[in-house]
């Protein structure tokens, strides 16, 4: 359980690396496509690192252990009692993963029912196919969005050329298969509930999506101000399905801006690895495993004060002198 923790905070530190790095270097660029796998790289990076480790072997010396029969005999005549005290404690690792399987499982529940009103919107509907899109006109006051191939909108809501603006932008959600962001960024929030972190990014995956869309559909009109228009006009109708990619979903204002801005130099693109140095330092600081391994040495002082011992003899003809080096030589014999 406790690992379990550890590894939670492990990708959720990663993921708020990400994050920054994104937020002040890469945010106002326009290298929309780049930021895209930048920020998908982060979910995937954030995930997997935490749970690789390099082993580090130390080797660690010890002495042989030398049988003293002298020690031995002492200490197993010495009766040994052992007390055992039991105390009640309170796991909390083990109630803090239960409120996180609680919480997770909950939010895990509301993105399945989304997937149902999804797919209680897409069921019994005439489908246009056109190449390898599948258009859906509804009745009902949506904001159009795409989820892989298909496509919704309710043409009655606008005039032909924004209808033309509204479906350029999800023909490009869906052939680059945004919605499958969408799915992995909500998937995160689920399980990194508890990290503010997390929100902060899907934000700004979603909305890097819509740089995305907006940008390349500008490529392909002539007429810029009435795309612009045609994003004012999606404001009005903001009845949007979640886990979609619909036409209006982040603040409409920054969307105009970066319409407008000129392209990025190459030469930003620097700011990309300033990520590595971040990721080097958590691997040396967290995931470097440590193994100490023992490497026995000769207790050769054990050893010859215990020969010098078995060499002791004292009899009826032994000296004062010689009963007295013996003493001698025990006293500075260390016997662990």
């Amino acid at each position: 359980m406790q690992e379990l923790i550890i590894y939670l905070l492990k990708s959720s530190g990663l993921l708020a690396a990400f994050y920054l790095a994104y937020y002040f270097l890469l945010r106002k660029e326009t290298f929309f496509t780049s930021n895209r796998w930048f920020l998908l790289t982060g979910l995937v990076t954030s995930s997997v690192l935490p749970s690789f480790f390099i082993e580090k072997i130390v080797f660690v010396e010890t002495p042989k252990s030398v049988q003293n029969p002298l020690i031995n005999t002492i200490s197993n005549s010495v009766p040994t009692t052992e007390i055992i005290e039991k105390s009640i404690e309170i796991d909390w690792f083990q109630i803090g993963i239960y409120i996180y399987g609680i919480i997770t499982l909950i939010l895990l529940f509301k993105v399945f029912f989304n997937l149902i009103s999804l797919f209680k919107v897409l069921d019994n509907k005439q489908v246009l196919k056109q190449d390898k899109f599948q258009f859906i006109d509804v009745n009902e006051n949506l904001s159009p969005f795409s989820f892989f191939n298909y496509i919704v909108y309710n043409s009655s809501l606008y005039s032909e050329s924004e209808l033309q603006s509204i479906l350029l932008h999800e023909k490009i959600h869906s052939a680059q298969k945004h919605s499958f962001d969408v799915l992995v960024t909500n998937l995160f929030s689920i399980l990194f509930w508890f990290n503010p972190f997390m929100y902060l990014y899907k934000k700004a995956v979603i909305q890097n999506l819509e740089y995305i869309a907006d940008s390349e559909a500008i490529a392909q009109i002539d007429d810029k101000k009435s795309y612009q228009m045609a994003l004012l006009k999606v404001v009005s109708h903001q009845n949007c399905l979640p886990i979609t990619n619909h036409f209006y979903q982040s603040l409409i204002k920054k969307r105009i801006v970066m319409l407008n801005k000129n392209q990025s130099n190459k030469r930003n693109s620097w700011k990309y690895a300033v990520i590595i140095p971040a990721l080097v330092a958590f691997v040396i600081l967290f995931q470097v495993k440590v193994i100490a391994q023992e490497k026995e040495v000769e207790a050769t002082e054990n050893k010859t004060a215990y020969a010098e011992l078995t060499a002791f003899s004292i009899d009826k003809n032994s000296t004062d002198e010689e009963i007295k080096n013996d003493a001698e030589i025990l006293k500075k014999t260390k016997w662990y």
